[in-house]
């Protein structure tokens, strides 16, 4: 990467924002659906069901959302790292051949 080109965001990048939103809402129904199941199973009121369940569900919105924003950090330093060692690879190769 020279260094005219411009940093893409994750959110922006084509693979990583998309999947950050994903795992995003999953979390977030899978969060509010096991808590809904279990307040209902155990005979809580609707109101205190609906309620821990929207809360429970934001926070595991919110906990999927830090650790896949920081697993795809990681992701998208080691590839930026290969293709600069490739680029390195590629170089010395084609100035041992001259």
């Amino acid at each position: 990467m020279s260094a005219t080109e411009p940093v893409t965001s994750l959110r922006e990048h084509p693979t990583a924002g998309p999947a950050i939103r994903r795992a995003k809402g999953m979390a977030g129904l899978a969060g509010f659906a096991v808590t809904a199941a279990i307040g209902f199973e155990a005979g809580t009121p609707f109101e205190l069901v609906a309620l821990r369940a929207i809360e429970v569900g934001a926070g595991c919105n919110l906990v999927v959302w830090a650790g896949a924003v920081l697993v795809w950090k990681r992701v998208l330093i080691a590839q930026a790292a290969g293709i600069a060692r490739n680029r390195r690879v590629q170089e010395t190769v084609v100035e041992g051949a001259e």
